[in-house]
This record gives structure tokens, sequence and C-alpha cells, in this order.
């Protein structure tokens, strides 16, 4: 088994509690709060891994004992440093059925994590294979970043089912970046919940479009620049980078 160890003095990598794998962190303006992205290791005892988002204060070290973890995984509007809306995407039993897919919210609540008030919206996902949802891939030429958003220049699709404008805009908090060891940009994930109406694959007929179907997932749209981009560009404020 291949163990990957990430070596780091600001936080504690393992806990003897499984091996973490990865770690992000976003910081909110005009707030000592930190926004991690983890992902541990299953350990002996539990063979799944460990992943999810928590907040913390800037003062305290991360840690797995540190954890309370969020009730969502995705953020449904520009993360606030006391206010937090977040969604969540569940496929029922493990798998959705017709009945399952509404554009209406499955259920609602909130919840305070470190004394931050989240509000949960929860989908079930789609029943079926839509055009509009899964990994699509782009390039970019260029970029402006506010204290809100992200936009991408004279951006063309490489491969994905949506098409986007060639200048196009996403709110920040599901932003995440991918660099190189010498901080230069691989890739810029932005993830977001799709609910909407549109086509879909039938898993009963798999090569029979059906239209006007209830279509709730996930998009990913990879940006790869078309010429190197320092990741020091992009402050830490509403993206997500890796702590190395």
């Amino acid at each position: 088994m291949l163990f990957l160890l990430l070596g780091c003095n600001d936080f504690d990598s393992n806990s003897g509690k499984g091996v973490l794998l990865s770690l992000y962190e976003q910081k909110l303006p005009n707030s000592s709060l930190i926004i991690y992205k983890f992902a541990y290791e299953g350990d002996f005892v539990t063979t799944s891994d460990y992943t999810g988002l928590t907040i913390l204060d800037s003062s305290i070290r991360f840690a797995r004992d540190k954890i309370e973890r969020l009730p969502g995984y995705f953020f449904a509007a520009k993360p606030k440093p006391d206010f937090l809306k977040m969604i969540n995407l569940e496929v029922p039993n493990g798998m959705a059925t017709a009945r399952d897919t509404l554009l209406t919210p499955d259920n609602q609540y909130s919840k305070r994590v470190n004394g931050i008030q989240i509000d949960v919206n929860e989908y079930k996902e789609t029943y079926g294979t839509s055009f509009v949802t899964g990994l699509m891939s782009y390039k970019f030429d260029g970029f402006k970043e506010t204290t809100d958003s992200l936009t991408f220049f004279d951006v063309t699709k490489t491969s994905g089912g949506t098409e986007l404008s060639s200048t196009v805009s996403f709110v920040k908090g599901n932003i995440q970046i991918e660099d190189s060891t010498d901080n230069k940009i691989n890739y810029i994930d932005i993830d977001q919940v799709i609910i909407q109406r549109g086509e879909i694959y039938k898993p009963a007929h798999p090569f029979d479009i059906v239209k006007n179907q209830p279509v709730l997932g996930l998009a990913t749209y990879r940006f790869y620049p078309k010429a190197s981009v320092e990741s020091s560009l992009f402050s830490d404020y509403g993206i997500f980078k890796k702590i190395k």
C-alpha cells in the first residue's frame, strides 16, 4: 500500500487515525476564520476515506481531533464569516429513482459549527445521466479576481457537454487551485450544483434523450491556463489553495 504523506509544521498530518491525503484552505475577508477542505485515508477500522470541510480560527493548529465537519460539501453562496449557506447532493440507498429527483429541497435545516450559523439545503441526485453535469474542461487566456468572484477570459472548451461564454464568472467559495511544487497553476476546478430542467438519458433507455426532466447534480468546470500562471496571483480569500 502506498501511503501519501504531507510534511508541514502548520498542521497535524496523521494523529494516528489515518493518513492525511490532502488539505486545502480558504480565508474569509475581515476574519481570522479559515475554511479547510480535508481528505484522510481510511484507517484499519474505517476503510472509507474521511473527507469534508471544517472551519477553524487561524490561532488553532489544524488537527483531526479539532475537526467538526460542516454539514454540507458545497457553498450555495459566497461564504461569510458569520453565515454559511450550503448545499448537499445525496443518492438514496446508493441509486436514485425517478421519484427521488425533485427541483425542491428534500430536507432543510440549520446548524451552528464553531459559532457559525449554517443553513443547509439537501437534494436527491438526478435519476439518469445529463450533459450539464460531470467534469468539463476548458482553457483560458486571462482572469480577473474581485472580492466576490473570479472571471476567466478567452475561454475555449476542450471536453465535456457545456459550452461557456468566452468570458465567464463564478462566485467565490467552490473554487480550488491545483498548482505544482514551484507554484505554477496546473488547473483550477470550480464546482457548481446544477438544479434545473434539461435533457437526460434514463438508465432503462440509455441511448434515448428525454427532454424537460429534473437535473440535480454536480458540474466541475476545470480551467487550464494557456500560458504559465503563478498561483500567487490569486488571493487566499474565497479560493481553496493546497497547504504544502
